[in-house]
């Protein structure tokens, strides 16, 4: 553990986390110096929404289709050894049946439905220093696979967003990656001040055809400016070859206002009825890393 390192980049919160990170196996769970980790453990003792809590904080999982379903089930399951990123999460969808956060099914006006985890906007614990303030630079890396089955809707499905908290600009999200019925997954931005969602850009487009069935690795590095921002992207497919490289400055990348910004991940989809029906769409998630800075301490791997 780095301790003078990250007494010098965490500031007064360093000395309640210089602490040793609990393992899935040999990959990290917890703080690892600068990085957050949080990887899945199926054979853990906590249960999978009490492990996601607590590395992510109290109220990371939104999962409001569980309770639901019939018969109740959980929507985030950690599944066990892949060969090539050790145990991981799949985060499932089922059309029309799961709802969003104000648990309305279709056929009562619910337009939507969510499985995601966040970094929890609750205070203590140990993620409080791994949300993102004006002015930082933050690391996030991950990888995802989509099953080569899965449907997407021709609105949106958002895998990944970047999001603020608190403030008058916090429902649109600042970025966004979004698979859509047409075959492209677009990278959306929606700049400062911005409110209605139809007005983002595309900041890069890539054929799911190049995406689907394999685990992607992803590098994300943002400067969380108001009108300075940097936003840098990579992602890398199983092979080795890299599929998507964003590199932009000038961006727009900090809501006025927000008491903090923060990642978030999983399944958001507007409902369509050309969605798959009454089958589990599944997107899985594995290494998650969030880093304070530029020069991750750990790969979470």
């Amino acid at each position: 553990m780095k301790v003078q390192r990250l007494r010098a980049t965490l500031g007064p919160w360093a000395l309640c986390l210089i602490v040793q990170a609990a393992s899935a196996g040999d990959r990290p769970n917890g703080v690892v110096g600068n990085t957050l980790c949080l990887n899945a453990d199926p054979k853990g003792v906590l249960g999978t929404y009490a492990l996601i809590e607590s590395v992510l904080g109290t109220g990371a999982v939104e999962a409001p289709s569980d309770g639901v379903s019939v018969p109740n089930r959980p929507h985030i399951i950690s599944m066990p050894e892949d060969s090539f990123v050790g145990p991981y999460f799949s985060f499932l969808a089922n059309e029309p049946n799961d709802v969003n956060l104000d648990r309305l099914t279709l056929s009562e006006g619910g337009d939507r439905s969510r499985t995601e985890i966040k970094i929890a906007p609750s205070a203590g614990g140990v993620h409080q220093p791994f949300k993102a303030r004006e002015g930082d630079t933050f690391v996030y890396t991950w990888r995802f696979k989509i099953s080569t089955d899965m449907k997407f809707s021709p609105s949106f499905t958002h895998l990944h967003q970047i999001k603020a908290y608190g403030g008058n600009f916090s429902d649109s999200p600042l970025i966004t990656f979004t698979p859509l019925s047409n075959g492209l997954m677009e990278i959306r931005y929606l700049g400062n001040g911005k409110t209605n969602s139809a007005t983002y850009q595309k900041i890069y487009t890539v054929e799911l055809s190049q995406l689907r069935g394999q685990w992607l690795d992803v590098r994300e590095q943002i400067t969380f400016l108001n009108t300075a921002g940097r936003y840098q992207l990579s992602i890398i497919d199983q092979h080795g070859r890299q599929v998507v490289a964003v590199d932009q400055s000038g961006l727009e990348l900090w809501r006025q206002g927000a008491d903090h910004i923060r990642p978030k991940w999983g399944i958001y989809r507007r409902h369509h009825s050309t969605l798959n029906q009454n089958v589990d769409d599944s997107v899985d998630f594995a290494n998650f890393g969030i880093t304070r800075g530029m020069q991750p301490d750990s790969s979470c791997r």
